[in-house]
């Protein structure tokens, strides 16, 4: 396994794997800086998590194919969207993804 940072400025890692005797390559993307901006402060910060969102994805430069995306969030950004009040991490996260699709993310 490999780690290509990809954007040091935007926290975006392509990962070269072989899952069960397959290549398998994605990218992570850590919204944390991004997560802090919007939430002023209040998100962002702490342990990560891999959000149990997966429906992103961001084209190879490399291979042209278009490649999973995981996000890597705060924990606590994360707890709050599985919570009982989650309307307001909800409103962060979907600013976070918006960000990023002016970046090629692509929701499928």
């Amino acid at each position: 396994m490999s780690d290509d940072s990809i954007y040091d400025d935007i926290n975006l890692t392509k990962r070269k794997t072989i899952t069960n005797g397959k290549k398998y390559d994605f990218y992570i993307y850590k919204t944390l800086k991004l997560e802090k901006e919007i939430s002023k402060g209040k998100f962002g910060k702490g342990d990560t998590s891999i959000s149990q969102v997966k429906d992103y994805k961001l084209q190879d430069d490399e291979s042209d194919a278009m490649l999973d995306v995981k996000l890597k969030v705060s924990k606590k950004l994360d707890d709050a969207m599985t919570g009982f009040t989650p309307k307001e991490a909800k409103k962060v996260f979907d600013q976070c993804m918006k960000e990023l699709c002016k970046i090629g993310l692509v929701k499928t």
